[in-house]
């Protein structure tokens, strides 16, 4: 079991290494009470010697501690703030800072809500009035839009917890993310599925060839269903039509200009040929490196089918 000391078995300890210190100048027994008691005092002195070193070896640890918890505050991911509850910012890091593009010596004693945009600020002050009227809430997220020191605004996560200090208000604690970027792809995301369900047949496929996806179009056009596509080659549809020489040739523009368009015989899966116009475009990587292939399919003319 871990010994666990107090003030007393602490002292008892520390006196006992201060006589074993100082046991070689001890005193015999019969020695005149004053040498006895100048034995006991140099005791009590190295004694409190030791424990001043201990004290000044945990000061130092506690403000190496310190230093690291600093650093990791000031310098983390995430922007940290804390709010009074009278909405004030009372602490702030470093990357808070970066984030409102502002210095925090300006921020602190800022109010809250003025780095919040406008249509966001009644629904901060809800928020922040029931988190601090309300004990025992727990972790709120919510997102709000956010304004920067040059006046432009950004998407803002954050993560509220309510805490109560010792003796003291109680406080906000913010962790601030800003995911204006995440916002933009995820809009951007939502665009390309929307494009992605087109009047034309598209299919997408890794570097190698193998089907990635295909839309609803190519596959009302071909009979072949979404699954059946997944995993697969292009060359499912291709109808024997032709040659080698064909498609050496589409491959070589694809390879010296990054695309290819012109018309196609293919094969639908019930076995029906038909003609429609493909382009085929290379993506590449910012190294230049191709990673996939794109490839849209103009709906066929139903007068250029064969049996």
């Amino acid at each position: 079991m871990k010994q666990k000391w107090v003030g007393v078995e602490r002292r008892k300890s520390l006196r006992e290494d201060a006589e074993a210190l100082v046991a070689d100048v001890a005193p015999e027994e019969s020695a005149q009470p004053a040498e006895l008691l100048m034995h006991q005092l140099l005791v009590h002195k190295v004694a409190l010697e030791l424990q001043d070193q201990e004290l000044r070896q945990v000061h130092v640890a506690l403000e190496e501690a310190r230093g690291r918890y600093g650093d990791l505050y000031d310098f983390a991911p995430l922007g940290y703030i804390t709010v009074s509850r009278e909405g004030m910012v009372s602490e702030m890091n470093t990357m808070g800072a970066a984030m409102l593009g502002m210095d925090r010596s300006t921020l602190i004693g800022s109010r809250f809500s003025d780095l919040v945009a406008t249509p966001d600020r009644d629904r901060w002050h809800r928020l922040f009035m029931s988190m601090m009227e309300h004990a025992g809430l727990g972790k709120k997220t919510f997102e709000l839009e956010m304004i920067r020191a040059d006046a432009s605004l950004f998407d803002a996560h954050l993560d509220c917890l309510r805490l109560e200090p010792m003796n003291a208000p109680p406080v906000l604690y913010l962790a601030l993310a800003d995911v204006s970027k995440l916002k933009h792809a995820e809009a951007e995301l939502r665009i390309a599925a929307m494009a992605f369900e087109s009047t034309q047949g598209l299919m997408v496929t890794d570097a190698e060839g193998t089907i990635l996806r295909v839309n609803q179009v190519l596959t009302t056009t071909t009979g072949y269903a979404v699954e059946e596509f997944v995993g697969q080659n292009p060359r499912i549809l291709q109808s024997g039509q032709h040659d080698a020489r064909f498609f050496s040739g589409m491959w070589a523009s694809i390879s010296d200009i990054g695309s290819w368009e012109g018309e196609i015989w293919n094969k639908r899966k019930n076995g029906e040929v038909y003609l429609e116009y493909l382009t085929i475009g290379a993506v590449k990587n910012v190294e230049g490196i191709v990673t996939n292939y794109v490839a849209s399919y103009l709906p066929p003319l139903e007068k250029n089918t064969r049996a």
